[in-house]
């Protein structure tokens, strides 16, 4: 049950994403791809890679720990 939460979670967090932070962050996690190639697949700066995955790890930060602590909580008892 809680693992099924923290998957809809996860893909909630990443579908707030902006279009192009969200593609670029699954070319980089699902697909393993780095920086440089991530850059010449879709014709973007490497820099823009880069600024984009900071981005979406903060955003997915600030959305994920709360979730993650209260289900951290959850599991050790909660009360």
């Amino acid at each position: 049950m809680i693992n099924y939460w923290k998957h809809n979670c996860l893909l909630n967090a990443l579908n707030t994403l902006p279009d192009k932070c969200r593609e670029i962050i699954l070319l980089k996690i699902v697909e393993g791809k780095k920086n440089k190639e991530i850059a010449n697949q879709l014709g973007l700066a490497e820099t823009t890679v880069k600024t984009q995955v900071q981005r979406a790890y903060r955003i997915l930060r600030e959305q994920l720990i709360p979730i993650l602590l209260f289900i951290s909580w959850l599991q050790n008892g909660g009360y």
